[in-house]
């Protein structure tokens, strides 16, 4: 597996985590990716409701819990979007009919 300058900096337990994601999605590290690779195009975006939302943010990590999840607008990552830092998403559909969403966060700095 073709793993990025990113996924080679962690060290080792996140390594191995890493890679155990990233060998979900059938394919290479998409940091590794180019940006050529992906499109813009709305109509490649997968399917996504809040009930999807909610069951990878609350039943399938430990980041957020059901209450943050219901209060979304205090979120840090919600701030972030809503302020512009986010770019607009990109997405790649792989071999395997999986689609790789990747976006970037700009530097915060400047509104604080």
């Amino acid at each position: 597996m073709l793993l990025s300058d990113y996924a080679k900096s962690l060290s080792d337990p996140e390594r191995r985590r890493y890679h155990i994601e990233v060998a979900k999605c059938g394919s290479d590290d998409p940091f590794a990716l180019s940006d050529d690779q992906f499109t813009n195009d709305v109509g490649c975006y997968p399917s996504v409701d809040r009930a999807d939302i909610n069951d990878y943010l609350v039943h399938g990590t430990s980041f957020v819990t059901r209450e943050q999840l219901k209060s979304y607008k205090s979120l840090e990552a919600h701030n972030y979007v809503t302020s512009g830092l986010v770019e607009p998403p990109r997405v790649k559909t792989l071999r395997d009919g999986n689609i790789v969403v990747v976006s970037k966060v700009g530097c915060c700095s400047r509104f604080f």
